[in-house]
């Protein structure tokens, strides 16, 4: 039988874990400018500024090129 302590510790290590999954599932974009895909604006950030702070938002195997 669980005690309240556990169940305080269980329920702290299962939401770490769903935290750790939610970023792992982050949405990512084209930043290269010279690609058909590439947006200015990706759901409220500005693309340029990703792609110049490094962001793990910015994945340019996503690119389309033509």
């Amino acid at each position: 039988m669980m005690t309240m302590k556990n169940k305080i510790i269980a329920l702290a290590v299962v939401g770490s874990l769903v935290s750790c999954e939610e970023q792992l599932e982050l949405e990512q974009c084209c930043c290269d400018w010279d690609a058909a895909n590439f947006e200015k604006e990706y759901n409220g950030y500005n693309v340029n500024q990703l792609y110049f702070t490094n962001s793990d938002i910015c994945n340019n195997n996503l690119c389309v090129y033509y």
